[in-house]
């Protein structure tokens, strides 16, 4: 394949690259466990007669100015014609995906005793997934399982976020345990200098004037041989939203009033963030000499749009076409709406 469009972006399928792209989508976020592209390219093998190279199931790497950004398996290729072109866009996915389609291993399968990591290389397994974290995997868990029906991600997802993980690809192939705001932008952004285009979002519509977390007091869980009847445990407010809108979080185990306090705020901190977001284009892919990172803090001065400090990148998008040329969308939303969940779990026995 001849490299007459862009070079900039190389998918690799064993020993062979591939360049020369007419169009490019690449996006990767923390909100997304597997990074997706779609690549489009003149369909030279179909015009030859040849057998096309790039096919579905094949194993690959996406790299971004010799980055790699995804590494996982094709999914799609879709070849089409017309009067003046023939065309193949190519879809696929981060190996990673695979968590997030398949089922876990076991259903009623159960851990006691192990951390994260453990928990999470126990998964993975399967699906040949390495697994790496970032800082401490953190107390052990009393006890974790896997309920009928339940994805693998979704299953390391609730341990995830009772240690405050998130799970993202690692772009290699991997599944990396990290931190919201692990790293920090090379670049600053600011209105008329770095920043194309932009739209924001303040929302309150997942937002509530009440949270009330519902549960069996620890200390209080067990009468004898049978469970108290749930009651409130903590409230949070937000005093921003006026009306009356209430909502209840139900913790299944036994906790304390403490504990629950902590998600009380949580939870009210972080729907307040999350109801905050902005989309920004700028030009290029890199952030200095790397490409744009998902979970990166980037310094933000936007007057138009209300920004001004250290923002979340959530989420990227590269893309390509004949009429924009090389270009970034950036959803930024403030740090808080991805801080660590704090522990619920049951300490009785």
């Amino acid at each position: 394949m001849t490299d007459v469009l862009n070079t900039d972006v190389v998918l690799q399928i064993d020993d062979r690259q591939f360049t020369g792209w007419k169009a490019i989508s690449i996006s990767t976020g923390i909100e997304q466990l597997a990074g997706q592209f779609e690549l489009t390219c003149a369909d030279r093998w179909a015009l030859r007669g040849e057998p096309r190279p790039i096919l579905p199931g094949k194993s690959c790497t996406v790299l971004l100015h010799g980055v790699p950004v995804i590494t996982g398996f094709i999914d799609e290729a879709s070849p089409a014609y017309g009067p003046n072109e023939h065309a193949l866009r190519i879809r696929g996915r981060d190996a990673t995906g695979d968590l997030v389609d398949c089922a876990a291993s076991s259903d009623g399968q159960s851990w006691e005793g192990r951390n994260l990591v453990q928990i999470a290389a126990d998964v993975a397994k399967p699906f040949g997934i390495p697994v790496r974290i970032e800082g401490s995997p953190g107390a052990v868990f009393r006890k974790q399982a896997v309920s009928p029906g339940e994805t693998a991600f979704e299953v390391l997802s609730r341990a995830a976020r009772q240690r405050g993980f998130l799970l993202v690809s690692d772009s290699l192939g991997g599944l990396l345990i990290t931190r919201a705001g692990s790293q920090r932008g090379v670049r600053s952004l600011r209105l008329g200098t770095d920043i194309l285009d932009g739209s924001a979002t303040y929302s309150h519509a997942e937002r509530f004037s009440r949270y009330d977390v519902i549960g069996q007091d620890n200390e209080q869980a067990y009468d004898g041989a049978e469970a108290l009847a749930q009651q409130v445990l903590a409230s949070a407010t937000d005093p921003a939203i006026r009306r009356s809108r209430r909502t209840v979080i139900d913790v299944p185990d036994a906790t304390d009033a403490g504990a629950a306090r902590q998600l009380a705020l949580w939870t009210a901190a972080t729907r307040r963030a999350r109801g905050e977001r902005a989309e920004l284009t700028v030009r290029g892919w890199l952030d200095g000499a790397t490409p744009w990172a998902a979970n990166t803090l980037v310094r933000i001065d936007d007057p138009w749009l209300g920004l001004a400090g250290d923002y979340l990148i959530a989420s990227v998008a590269f893309s390509l076409d004949d009429q924009a040329g090389q270009i970034t969308r950036l959803s930024v939303t403030p740090p808080a709406a991805f801080a660590p969940e704090p522990l619920i779990e049951s300490r009785a026995e």
